[in-house]
């Protein structure tokens, strides 16, 4: 599956479970702040085509490691029946298992982020070449932390010190332009001690059995956020919740029950409030207010 701008809180749920996935969110930050200034550093930095040419040869083959999580989705239902008789296996894939992959990352950055680059004439379309070799550096550099593993540790150092060179701001603040009022969420959420995670946990499980309501809520908010022009806003909201997600203690078993869907969905209505039904933004909201009062 391709990530993609609209599904923002898609990938924000990969990222959460990934032990690294608070550095992809701000690479990506980075890349949705850059401008033609940016590009051009990015671009320097490049470590020339036969170079990368060969990391990619070895990405190639840790890239054969991963396990896509799409064909498992259908089973989450039953996976939390297994964990109430003992039964985890399941659920550990769900923990571990993404919906998307490093080449949708790569999409990602280079079609969606950095759409702006792209020159078009009719039917034809091509990245500018100072652009595609930004894109270059970028995708490494998340793709590096997105895989990242013991067992390849020097091509994830390699395929990072581009970005470190281009000496391009890493944006892992929880400062949002645009969207000052999720500030007070993301703050929270980064400042979560084991008393606030508790609550958390609790809600979501409170919550299970009204899931049915958040999909049909999430994809208004969602469809609310394209039509206003919020998609890159929305994209950042979402990243920045990413970083306040680990960086508040939160793991991949939290992501895996709920959580993250939690949060995803309390800043996704934050941002569309003025859109939204009021029954659809209760629904996504009900979480925080539940937590926080």
């Amino acid at each position: 599956m391709r990530y993609t701008v609209v599904g923002a809180a898609t990938l924000g749920f990969d990222l959460a479970r990934l032990p690294h996935g608070d550095v992809v969110a701000a690479v990506l930050r980075s890349a949705l702040a850059c401008g033609p200034a940016g590009l051009d550093r990015l671009a320097l930095a490049h470590p020339g085509p036969d170079e990368r040419r060969r990391r990619q040869t070895t990405l190639e083959q840790a890239l054969v490691e991963r396990e896509a999580l799409t064909a498992l989705l259908p089973h989450a239902g039953r996976a939390l029946e297994e964990a109430a008789r003992g039964q985890v296996h399941t659920l550990r894939r769900l923990e571990a298992g993404m919906l998307g992959d490093a080449a949708g990352l790569d999409h990602l950055v280079r079609h969606e982020i950095l759409d702006w680059t792209w020159l078009r004439s009719g039917s034809m379309a091509v990245q500018d070449p100072v652009a595609a070799d930004a894109a270059d550096v970028l995708s490494d550099a998340a793709a590096a932390s997105y895989l990242h593993e013991p067992v390849h540790a020097g091509l994830w150092a390699e395929m990072a010190a581009p970005l470190a060179r281009a000496a391009v701001p890493l944006r892992d603040d929880l400062d949002v332009t645009d969207a000052p009022e999720a500030a007070t969420v993301l703050r929270a959420v980064a400042a979560a001690d084991e008393a606030v995670r508790t609550s958390w946990r609790q809600v979501v499980d409170d919550l299970r059995p009204h899931t049915t309501q958040w999909a049909p809520a999430m994809h208004r908010a969602t469809w609310a956020v394209s039509l206003s022009e919020r998609l890159r806003i929305a994209m950042d909201v979402q990243l920045a919740g990413v970083i306040a997600f680990h960086r508040g203690g939160f793991t991949a078993i939290d992501a895996a029950y709920g959580a993250w869907n939690a949060l995803a969905g309390v800043l996704q209505a934050g941002l569309v409030e003025d859109l939204l039904p009021r029954a659809e933004a209760e629904v996504l909201l009900r979480p925080w207010h539940l937590v926080h009062g």
